[in-house]
């Protein structure tokens, strides 16, 4: 059976997004792989879900725009770990249906943004890629390769390919920081440059990808570091074993 890690950033207030996604990601999860969380976060999860497969690394950010920026450093910090295959997936990715393995598994997997299809900017074939030429996520107008934008929520892969991937990544996040330049998308153009120049040798499209991106539910402006999920946290401890969904009620469980 092969071995997945599943990486998630929630530090802040995205903590309690994150385990969501990985509570109703083991709810509905019907295939056969072994599969471990690796939690990069500031609160321990292990009282909010102690029967779960989770790896608990201790990690703060002073806002989201750091959070989103470490994905790919992070990531390399498992290099170690024995493991197959690691996915990435953003915190406030939400499952509601049954799914196995099947439909994200690949040597290297990209996500088709669920807008590339109408993604122009205003000019046919023009992706909204960085154009600044003297960041290392640059891809010009006149590209010649084929266009296709990806998200930045989710990518994974064989270990060794994800590694190279994000070791990549994080170079030109270095290099680019040296400038200094902060490209528009932060670590998603960095993504579509990869992706761009080196293409995966899977995309999940955007119309069988099975699971909600960027849905935080009714919790509120997430990239708020002030915004307080203390009562919700609170109300997960009452039933640490069970899934649940965030509506206008607050926490509704399984």
């Amino acid at each position: 059976m092969p071995r997945i890690g599943i990486v998630v950033v929630c530090t802040n207030a995205y903590f309690v997004l994150g385990l969501r996604f990985i509570k109703k990601f083991v709810y509905h999860y019907k295939g056969s792989s072994t599969v471990t969380f690796f939690l990069f976060t500031d609160t321990d999860p292990i009282p909010y879900a102690p029967n779960l497969d989770i790896r608990y690394i201790h990690t703060t950010h002073k806002d989201w725009r750091d959070g989103t920026n470490s994905k790919f450093s992070n990531i390399l910090k498992l290099e170690s770990e024995d493991y197959d295959y690691f996915f990435y997936f953003d915190a406030d990715t939400n499952v509601s249906k049954p799914f196995t393995e099947d439909w994200f598994l690949g040597d290297l997997v990209g996500g088709e943004h669920f807008n590339n299809r109408w993604m122009t900017n205003g000019v046919p074939n023009q992706k909204p890629y960085d154009r600044n030429p003297l960041s290392k996520s640059y891809i010009p107008l006149d590209t010649a390769l084929p266009q296709m934008y990806y998200y930045g929520a989710f990518f994974g892969g064989k270990k060794d390919r994800i590694m190279e991937f994000c070791r990549a990544n994080y170079e030109s996040q270095k290099a680019d920081q040296l400038i200094p330049y902060e490209p528009g998308c932060n670590d998603e153009s960095y993504i579509n440059n990869y992706f761009h120049y080196n293409p995966p040798t899977f995309v999940v499209l955007s119309d069988k990808f099975m699971f909600d991106v960027s849905d935080k539910g009714e919790l509120g402006n997430t990239r708020d570091v002030k915004l307080d999920v203390e009562i919700y946290k609170a109300k997960i401890l009452e039933r640490p074993n069970n899934a649940f969904n965030i509506t206008r009620r607050g926490i509704v469980f399984y």
